[in-house]
C-alpha cells in the first residue's frame, strides 16, 4: 500500500475524476446531483489517504528509508481530500438554505 504508485497514484486518478466531474458540474442543469458525486468522491480521497497514512504508521521504523519518497508527502492528498470534502458540504448546505429560501417564497405569493 505503501508503494509510490499506488500510493500516489489512487489519489491522482481520484483528483483528475473530480476535476472531470466539477466541469461536467459547471455546463449541466442538475448541479446538486453531480454536486453528491464530487463529495462522494473528496471523501473517498480523504478516506483513502488516511488509510495510507495509518499504514505508514503502523510500518516498521526501518521502512521510511525504503520507500523513495518522503513520507510527509503522504499528508498532500489527505489535506486536498479534506479541504475538498469541507467546499462539497459548505455547498450543499448552501443549496438545501437556498432551496428553503425558494420554497418560502413560493409559499408566499
Amino acid at each position: 500500500m505503501l508503494n509510490g504508485y499506488f500510493a500516489f497514484g489512487v489519489p491522482l486518478f481520484l483528483i483528475v475524476l473530480y476535476i472531470l466531474f466539477e466541469g461536467i458540474r459547471k455546463k449541466s442543469q442538475v448541479q446538486y446531483y453531480i454536486g453528491f458525486i464530487l463529495l462522494l468522491i473528496a471523501s473517498f480521497l480523504t478516506v483513502f489517504s488516511f488509510q495510507v497514512l495509518q499504514e505508514f504508521w503502523s510500518a516498521d521504523a526501518r521502512l521510511e528509508l525504503q520507500l523513495g519518497y518522503s513520507p510527509d508527502i503522504l499528508w498532500v492528498p489527505m489535506i486536498i481530500g479534506l479541504l475538498l470534502v469541507f467546499l462539497n458540504c459548505w455547498r450543499g448546505i448552501r443549496r438545501i438554505y437556498q432551496f428553503q429560501q425558494e420554497r418560502k417564497e413560493h409559499h408566499t405569493e
